[in-house]
C-alpha cells in the first residue's frame, strides 16, 4: 500500500491512492491527460487513472458498473483473511464511488474521451457501449479483430489435388522415418493448406514442432510455388529454441519433405523494428514477402504486436500461430492466443484451431502436474507434488532425485542449506562451467547455461530475483573465484537484457563468461546457434544472470528448474504463472513454496478483459 501520495493527486485520487488503488504512474498520467485536455472533472480524472490501473494489470477496457467490486476482490482478497483486518481494508471501504451512470454521462461529456463513432487517434480514450479504453488498445484490438476477420474470409486457391491427400500421402512418407501423426496433427496439416490462417495450441509433449514440419511439408508439396517461409517468436530465446527444434525434427525428415525454412528471429525483427518511439519497416502498406508465417510461443503476443503482424500478412501469405495457451500471457495488455482458443468454434469456423492433447513423450510426475495444475484439478496437483516425497533425501545428488522434489516453507524464512539438493546442482553447474570455460569448449558451456534455472515470480523482496540470486552466488563462490567479488568472473553466466541488432543480440540471449584477461568476454549463440564470442563492454545490457522471473524464462526449457513461489497474497500468483513455470523442466523440478501458496496459484486465473470476440461479432455483422 502506498504510503506517499504523488504531489497532483488531488482530494479525489487521493484516498485511491492510500488504499492502494493506484500507483503513482496512474495518477501523474492522469493528471498529465487532464490538464492539456483542460478536463476539470474530478470524476473523468479518476477514470483515466483507473484505465491506467488495469493496462498495468493486462486489460484493455473497463465497465464503470463492476470496477469498484472487480478491484474489492483484486485488493481484498477473501482468501487471505490477515488482509480484510488491515488498515488498507477500512480505506478502501471508505472510497467514495462516482455513481455508474452519472460517471458514464461525464465521460461521454468528456473533451478527452472520444465516442464509438469518432474519428481515430485524436483523443486519449474512447468510450465504447458503456467501456472506457485507452485509445491505443482499442484501435488494437479493434484492427485485431477486423485482420483476423479478414484472413478468415479469404481462404488460399486450392490446387488439383485435395488437401486431405496431400497431408495422407506426407504422413505416409514421415511414417517411414518413424514418425507417427496423430489425427489433430494431420487435422492441422490439411487446416494450414485449406485456410489463411490457423492457429496449433497445446502443451508441452504434444507435438507442436513435429506438426509445423509436417504442415510446412504438406504446404510445399501442395504448392511447389508457395514462396519463403518465415518462423518468429516473441523473444530472441524462444525464437532460438524454435529454430533449433525445428531443424531436430526436420533432420528426421526424408529429404524430399524437409521444409526449406529461414533461419529463425523475433516478431519486432520479422517485422523491421525501426526502435523506441517509431513505426515498423513491414506494415498494411509494405507487408511480409514470405508465403508463409509461423509465430510460436503466440501466448506472449501482445495486443499491439499482435495487431502490428496482422496489419503485415499480406494477401498471398498464410499465418499460422503456435503456442499454449494455459501459459503466461503477454507483459503488455492482451490475451490474444487465449481469447482465439477459448472462442474456438464460437468466433468463426473458418478461422481453425486445432488442439493437441496427445502426450508423445513418455508420461512423468512433471506432465502429470502441468496437466493437473492447467485445468484446475487442485487436489491432483497436490496429490502429484507430495507422492514422491515420503522416500526423498533432498541431500542426494540431482542424478538420483525424484522428477518432482517439494519444499513446503516459507522460502522467506529459509536458505540454502534448507535447500541441499538444490545447492549441489547449483554448485556443480558452476564447477563444470568453470572447466568448460577454461577449456574453450564454448558450445558445450552455452549448452550447460539451460542444465539448471532458479525462477521466481517477482524481481525484489525475499521471494523475488534480487534476493535468491545472491543466495546462488553465496553457493557459487566456493566454485566461481571472484563471482561474488568481481563484475565477471570465468564461468559465470550472462544474461542480455536489450536487443542489440548491430551486434545481432538478442534480449533474453544468454552466455557464458569464458575469458577475463585482457578483457571479459562472453560467449553466446551466433547465427544458426553456433557459439560467438564478444567483449562483455560491446553490450551495456548485459547482466549476470543466477535466478529469472518465470515471464523471462518463457519460451526456454531447462534440465532442472527450482521454482520459488511467492506468499498466497501475492497478486503475481495465478494459475498461469505456475503452469509456465512448472512447464520450464525437463527432467527435474523443485517447488519451494507453502501450500497456501500451492493452492491460491491453481484457484486464481488470469482476469484480463477483452473485447476481441465481441469485435470479431461486430465485424461479422458489417
Amino acid at each position: 500500500m502506498p504510503e506517499l501520495v504523488p504531489v497532483g493527486a488531488g482530494t479525489r485520487l487521493e484516498p485511491f491512492a492510500r488504499a492502494g488503488v493506484l500507483e503513482p504512474s496512474d495518477i501523474h498520467l492522469a493528471n498529465l491527460v487532464c490538464r492539456i485536455g483542460e478536463e476539470h472533472n474530478a470524476d473523468v480524472s479518476l477514470a483515466i487513472a483507473l484505465s491506467c490501473r488495469e493496462l498495468r494489470r493486462g486489460s484493455v477496457f473497463w465497465d464503470p458498473h463492476e470496477i469498484a467490486e472487480s478491484i474489492r476482490r483484486q485488493v481484498l482478497d477473501p482468501a487471505i483473511p490477515d488482509i480484510n483486518d488491515s488498515e488498507q481494508a477500512a480505506l478502501f471501504d471508505d472510497l467514495e464511488w462516482p455513481e455508474p451512470r452519472e460517471w458514464l454521462s461525464a465521460l461521454a461529456e468528456s473533451p478527452i474521451i472520444a465516442g464509438r463513432g469518432d474519428p481515430l487517434n485524436q483523443l486519449p480514450a474512447r468510450l465504447d457501449d458503456g467501456l472506457l479504453y485507452l485509445e491505443k488498445y482499442w484501435q488494437a484490438e479493434h484492427d485485431v479483430a477486423r485482420d483476423l476477420a479478414s484472413l478468415a474470409a479469404d481462404p488460399p486457391s486450392q490446387g488439383p489435388v485435395p488437401a486431405e491427400q496431400i497431408v495422407s500421402e506426407v504422413s505416409a512418407a514421415l511414417a517411414s522415418s518413424g514418425i507417427t501423426l496423430d489425427p489433430a496433427q494431420a487435422q492441422a496439416a490439411v487446416a494450414a493448406i485449406t485456410h489463411r490462417i490457423s492457429v496449433l495450441a497445446g502443451g508441452p509433449g504434444t507435438g507442436k514442432t513435429t506438426t509445423v514440419c509436417t504442415l510446412l511439408a504438406s504446404l510445399q508439396k501442395a504448392d511447389p510455388h508457395l514462396g519463403a517461409i518465415a518462423l518468429a517468436a516473441p523473444s530472441g530465446k524462444a525464437a532460438a529454441r524454435l529454430r533449433d527444434s525445428v531443424s531436430e525434427v526436420s533432420e528426421r525428415m526424408p529429404d524430399d519433405l524437409s521444409p526449406i525454412v529461414a533461419d529463425a528471429t523475433t516478431v519486432h525483427s520479422l517485422l523491421k523494428w525501426q526502435g523506441p518511439g517509431t513505426s515498423f519497416g513491414y506494415d498494411e502498406q509494405h507487408q511480409l514477402p514470405f508465403g508463409v508465417v509461423v509465430v510460436d510461443e503466440a501466448s506472449m503476443l501482445s495486443l499491439p504486436l499482435a495487431a502490428s503482424l496482422l496489419a503485415a500478412i499480406g494477401t498471398g501469405t498464410r499465418l499460422i500461430l503456435v503456442g499454449d495457451p494455459g501459459q503466461l500471457v503477454s507483459v503488455d495488455a492482451g490475451s490474444v492466443l487465449a481469447d482465439i482458443v477459448s472462442s474456438a468454434g464460437t468466433l468463426d469456423t473458418r478461422l481453425p484451431v486445432t488442439i493437441l492433447t496427445r502426450n508423445h513423450r513418455s508420461r512423468g510426475d512433471i506432465a502429470d502436474l502441468s496437466e493437473a495444475v492447467r485445468e484446475g484439478a487442485k487436489e491432483t496437483a497436490l496429490e502429484v507434488l507430495t507422492r514422491s516425497q515420503p522416500d526423498h533425501d533432498a541431500s542426494r545428488p540431482s542424478s538420483v532425485l525424484p522428477s518432482i522434489s517439494w519444499i513446503d516453507a516459507d522460502p522467506a524464512n529459509i536458505t540454502m542449506a534448507d535447500l541441499p539438493a538444490v545447492a549441489d546442482v547449483i554448485a556443480q553447474t558452476g564447477s563444470q562451467m568453470l572447466e568448460l570455460a577454461r577449456s574453450g569448449s564454448d558450445a558445450a558451456a552455452l549448452k550447460l547455461v539451460d542444465g539448471h534455472r532458479l525462477l521466481c515470480a517477482h524481481r525484489e523482496g525475499p521471494y523475488g530475483v534480487d534476493e535468491w540470486s545472491q543466495r546462488m552466488v553465496s553457493v557459487l563462490a566456493d566454485v566461481l573465484p571472484g563471482v561474488d567479488q568481481s563484475r565477471w568472473a570465468l564461468g559465470e553466466t550472462a544474461m542480455v537484457t536489450h536487443n542489440l541488432a548491430q551486434l545481432g543480440v538478442n534480449n533474453g540471449d544468454c552466455g557464458v563468461v569464458v575469458e577475463t584477461r585482457p578483457v571479459p568476454t562472453v560467449a553466446l549463440p551466433g547465427p544458426g546457434g553456433a557459439p560467438r564470442r564478444l567483449p562483455c563492454s560491446l553490450i551495456p545490457s548485459l547482466q549476470p544472470l543466477q535466478a529469472m522471473t518465470i515471464h523471462k524464462a518463457q519460451g526456454s526449457q531447462f534440465t532442472n528448474v527450482t521454482v520459488i513461489l511467492p506468499p498466497p497474497d501475492s497478486p503475481l500468483l495465478t494459475r498461469e504463472l505456475f503452469y509456465t513455470a512448472i512447464t520450464r523442466a525437463r527432467e527435474h523440478l523443485t517447488v519451494v513454496g507453502m501450500k497456501e501458496s500451492v493452492e491460491r496459484a491453481i484457484d486464481r486465473t488470469n482476469d484480463r478483459r477483452s473485447g476481441i470476440q465481441r469485435r470479431w461479432e461486430e465485424t461479422r455483422s458489417l
